[in-house]
């Protein structure tokens, strides 16, 4: 009797160790379809055409979740969060995402400036916000622009 009552509890705590991680591969693969893009309007105060470049480059990555990216006449600011499993190669996806984004806009003669830093991806979701609801001049989201970058140079 003992020995079936072993057997019940061993076979139902099988199965809860099966059922549990079953969800969590299920979870892991759904995470890149939930990657964040929002794709800015071209009737702006400011063409983001860049921007928008940027975003659809980087959201064909595996290891970004979301990504903001703003830019002004010669100032491309992007902002990408990564998983947070990701977090000890954060270093070598900055250099490389950098250096490909600088390599990409090189020609057009714009500033690239990339960061993984959570302050800068909350002022760049916010001032796609704004730019969203067209609340910003021109000369505001260079303002904002330059503030941003600023930030990011302290922080390095």
């Amino acid at each position: 009797m003992v020995k079936y009552r072993f057997i019940i509890i061993y076979g139902i705590i099988s199965l809860f160790l099966i059922v549990g991680c079953a969800n969590d591969k299920s979870e892991s693969s759904n995470s890149h379809e939930q990657l964040n893009i929002t794709q800015i309007s071209s009737n702006q105060a400011y063409n983001q055409e860049y921007a928008n470049e940027a975003k659809r480059i980087l959201s064909q990555k595996n290891d970004i979740q979301k990504i903001f990216a703003v830019n002004s006449d010669d100032l491309l600011i992007i902002a990408i969060e990564i998983p947070h499993h990701d977090r000890f190669k954060l270093s070598k996806i900055n250099n490389d995402l950098s250096k490909e984004m600088d390599k990409k806009f090189e020609k057009d003669k714009i500033s690239v400036e990339l960061a993984t830093d959570k302050k800068i991806i909350l002022e760049l979701e916010a001032l796609e916000k704004e730019l969203q609801n067209n609340n910003i001049s021109k000369k505001a989201l260079k303002k904002r622009l330059d503030h941003i970058s600023k930030l990011l140079k302290e922080q390095t």
